[in-house]
């Protein structure tokens, strides 16, 4: 693999690393005035053994309801690793009541237990900010193994979800005003939590890599404060894996560079990741598999095996994240179970610098305390069964299920449109694989199949293009631009002073919620604004594939090919 993908093996040593730097002038007033809660700092007494404890006021387990707390758990294999790119009926759901449980129970009281030990005397109990000790013991191996953070004292904390974590690090590193740099494409619920600090979005260009590095260097040098009337912004909000809502995914070359820049102008990169180990490579059409190098299709066979080597595979597979580059500390990671596990249980972690995690602890002790006590208890005994490599093979199963859905949209998209593939990109042939990375990686753009289009000397045969897309490498969306501008009514619509783009994708949009099918209109990740739709006569949709089965994909792209026919008039 090229130096996107590989990942140094001397980075499990954090004996040679280097130490965060101090990056506390980020922190702003709110965090710098933040203090130790004095009463629950006594927490970490408590379960020494023989402590009589009489300095909380805390309940007595005796009387909690909850005697025991059992479930069942599907098996780390559960998951087939080769899926069928057509489903065979019954559905390729059908595993999911043919496979093995275990089932485990939790008591309130466990003889001669350690601090690491999950019972429910202590899980509901009142707890640090930091949680029960088991599950950050899990995610402090679980991030040195998969992330390798390039610097030594990383350290782990528990959240109550990503959207949590990104409310606490906005209210530790943002004033007033501030600006703050995203994706041009972002995610909404980021935004809201900053809006009340009347926080300014700096949208970064991007392409289907994600954000471009040019771009980022261009704002970050020219910022002129004067004539902005605030200060150069000091943090940058990014989704590299499987972006929420283009699918792109950022490669490390890329994020090498993006963190030099980041390095350079003294800016926080906070990387959420919650769809990271769902990346999923290329779409390959099935009309181009034969053509895939030997080497793509070594490495796609190795996945599909159990065993550890299997497991390299899947891991040799995952991008390196910003961490893997951070040799300064200067990158908040906020990670979640609830694209692999359950988003109910509103559980995640940050990795970070020392610094950050003791400021994001004091904001935790002030506001949602440790993590629910049910959820952690039962993610930690999930955990501590499976084990490392288990939770692994979990992991390998959840990303071929959304390999497979990605193929259902995108080879729907094939068969009920005329694909034309944007041209290939120069200079690519030096690695097969990833030659095969960025050769399927092209953007699509679709022509209808069934409408009589006729000659056009500006169009051709195909008529209109209607629609257009990268296929995503990750995650759960195809983000699609909609050509707006080949609408009959655009020109007249502009002429009368409309805003055409707007007007129209509205018009579709509710058309199709009328045939009952329901997709996201693309102004809603805009950061160029609220009524920003991405650019004149270009409108956007998001269609998530993640729990939609084969045949309703068919029927939902089906449905929409029909209504572009009728809304373009062809």
């Amino acid at each position: 693999m090229d130096s996107s993908f590989a990942i140094p093996t001397d980075q499990y040593d954090r004996a040679h690393k280097p130490k965060a730097i101090d990056l506390s002038h980020h922190l702003n007033q709110l965090a710098l005035h933040r203090a130790p809660n004095q009463l629950k700092e006594l927490y970490r007494y408590m379960g020494i053994p023989g402590m009589i404890t009489m300095a909380g006021g805390i309940p007595s387990p005796e009387f909690f309801p909850f005697e025991t707390l059992s479930a069942e758990m599907l098996a780390v294999d559960s998951v087939p690793l080769d899926q069928p790119r057509v489903p065979k009926k019954p559905s390729l759901l059908s595993w999911l009541w043919q496979k093995s449980t275990t089932s485990f129970t939790i008591p309130k009281y466990v003889d001669h237990a350690t601090p690491t030990t999950i019972q429910l005397a202590t899980s509901l109990q009142y707890q640090a900010a930091t949680g029960p000790p088991a599950l950050p013991l899990f995610l402090r191996e679980y991030v040195e193994k998969i992330y390798r953070p390039a610097y030594s004292d990383w350290d782990v904390l528990l959240n109550c979800g990503a959207t949590d974590a990104w409310g606490k690090i906005v209210f530790m590193l943002m004033e007033r005003g501030d600006a703050c740099l995203v994706e041009e494409w972002t995610y909404p619920g980021a935004e809201n939590s900053f809006i009340p600090l009347e926080v300014e979005m700096v949208p970064i260009k991007m392409d289907g890599q994600g954000v471009l590095p040019s771009h980022l260097e261009h704002v970050l040098s020219t910022w002129d404060e004067k004539k902005r009337g605030k200060k150069r912004p000091r943090v940058f909000y990014t989704i590299p894996t499987g972006q929420n809502p283009t699918g792109a995914t950022m490669l490390g070359d890329r994020k090498k560079e993006i963190y030099d820049i980041c390095v350079k102008y003294d800016v926080i990169i906070c990387e959420d990741e919650p769809y990271y180990c769902l990346y999923t490579g290329p779409w390959i059409p099935k009309s181009h598999e034969a053509s895939l190098s030997e080497v793509a299709k070594r490495e796609l066979d190795a996945e599909k095996k159990e065993g550890k080597a299997g497991q390299e595979a899947f891991i040799k597979s995952l991008p390196p994240t910003y961490l893997t580059y951070d040799y300064q500390g200067r990158v908040i990671r906020m990670d979640t179970f609830s694209k692999t596990s359950c988003p109910g249980s509103r559980l995640g972690w940050f990795t970070a610098s020392p610094l950050f995690i003791e400021r994001l602890t004091r904001a935790t002790e002030a506001s949602t305390q440790a993590p629910s006590g049910f959820a952690t208890a039962m993610t930690a005994v999930m955990l501590q069964k499976w084990g490392f490599d288990g939770y692994i093979r979990w992991l390998r199963g959840i990303k071929a299920t959304y390999r497979t859905r990605k193929n259902w949209m995108c080879d729907t998209f094939d068969d009920f449109f005329h694909l034309e593939f944007d041209p290939a990109p120069h200079g690519v042939a030096t690695n097969p694989a990833v030659r095969d990375v960025l050769e399927f990686g092209r953007g699509v753009t679709c022509y209808s199949k069934t409408a009589k289009s006729g000659w056009d000397e500006k169009r051709g045969a195909l008529g209109p293009p209607l629609i257009s897309f990268i296929p995503p490498s990750g995650g759960m969306f195809v983000f699609l631009a909609v050509h707006l501008d080949e609408h009959p009514d655009y020109h007249s619509l502009e002429r009368n002073g409309a805003d055409a783009t707007r007007k129209l994708l509205e018009k579709l949009w509710q058309t199709l919620a009328d045939r009952l099918v329901l997709f996201a209109p693309g102004w809603a990740f805009d950061a160029n604004g609220p009524h920003a739709i991405g650019g004149k006569g270009v409108g956007y949709f998001r269609l998530s594939f993640s729990i939609a089965t084969y045949e309703e994909n068919r029927k939902a792209i089906g449905t929409f090919a029909k209504v572009l026919n009728e809304f373009y008039r062809l």
